[in-house]
Formats: structure tokens, C-alpha cells, sequence
């Protein structure tokens, strides 16, 4: 399934969501049925295709004003609620978005990211000095350790991709 099918399938299921429990209607009335044929059409012509980013970041803004206010007025009601009636697709909305992201940081940021995990890593080994019970120190560690793991890995995650982005620009000015 492309992104794009994905993006239509999750605005159909919050408006329906929408419909069911905000408005307390089970059908879709006209003018929900109209907003989401609207989105879908919108999607279909994205200009940025299956490269695109989360609606309310693009710099381009397809909606019309009315469409755009009663959208964002469904999507800030039913977007929290997704987890629990769509974790799946939840889940997936929120990968692209943080992908997207990672993907617009540059290389200083990921230095940044990556230099910030040395002080979690040091607290994560200094608090075992600390006079408290085992289980305390065990949580503590767990939390200071999955923090600078998460560090590192997002440090190494912007690196990567905008190291790639400039070896392929070299490569590219080879060639010509």
C-alpha cells in the first residue's frame, strides 16, 4: 500500500470517527462525506507525492480555507483518540511524521543530538553510586541508559541521513 492510500485510508477513518462519537451519528452526514471526498482528492494531487509530509507542515496549502479549518478541527479531536480505535494506523502516521523529521535535520543537529547522550551515559553509571535500593538503581539506570541509547541512535540517524545526502551531492558533482 503507497503512502499516499495510507494517508486517504487515516483521514476517512478520523472523520468516521469524528462522525461516531463527536456528532453522535453513525452515517457520515453530506457535508463530512464532502470533506473527506475533498482530502482524498487533495491526496491524489499532491505535488509531492509519495515524498510528502504531514498536511499541517507543507508549505504548499491545497485546502481551500473552509476545508482547511473544518479538517484541522476533526484532525485535533480525533488524532489523540486514534491510538485507542486505530493503533496500527496511528503508529504508521507517526513514523512518516518523524521520519520526515529526521530527514529535514541537518548534520550539526545530529552532532548535537549525538554529544547530548555522553551526560546520560555518565549519569547512568554515577547514579549506581547513589545509597539507594537495588530495584531504585535498576529503574534509574533503565531510564539514564534508554536515554542515551536513544540519543546516540537518533545522533547517528541524522548523521547518516545527511551524511548519504552529501556523499551522493559529491558523487553527482563528479559526474558533471
Amino acid at each position: 500500500m503507497t503512502r499516499i492510500e495510507q494517508e486517504k485510508r487515516i483521514v476517512r477513518k478520523m472523520i468516521e470517527l469524528y462522525c461516531l462519537h463527536h456528532l453522535h451519528q453513525d452515517t457520515m452526514p453530506d457535508e463530512y462525506l464532502h470533506l473527506a471526498d475533498f482530502a482524498c482528492r487533495r491526496l491524489d494531487h499532491c505535488t509531492y507525492g509519495e515524498q510528502k509530509s504531514a498536511c499541517k507542515d507543507c508549505p504548499t496549502h491545497c485546502y481551500a480555507p473552509k476545508e482547511r479549518e473544518a479538517i484541522r478541527e476533526v484532525m485535533r479531536w480525533a488524532g489523540p483518540r486514534m491510538i485507542w480505535y486505530a493503533p496500527k494506523d496511528a503508529f504508521i502516521h507517526f513514523f512518516h511524521i518523524v521520519k520526515h523529521w529526521l530527514q529535514s535535520l541537518s548534520f550539526r543537529t545530529g552532532v548535537i543530538v549525538l554529544l547530548c547522550c555522553i551526560p546520560f551515559y555518565i549519569l547512568s553509571f554515577a547514579q549506581m553510586l547513589l545509597p539507594t535500593s537495588v530495584a531504585a538503581k535498576g529503574i534509574l539506570w533503565t531510564i539514564l541508559f534508554g536515554l542515551a541509547k536513544t540519543c546516540q541512535y537518533g545522533g547517528l540517524t541524522i548523521l547518516g541521513v545527511e551524511g548519504y545526502k552529501r556523499l551522493k551531492n559529491k558523487l553527482k558533482k563528479k559526474k558533471e
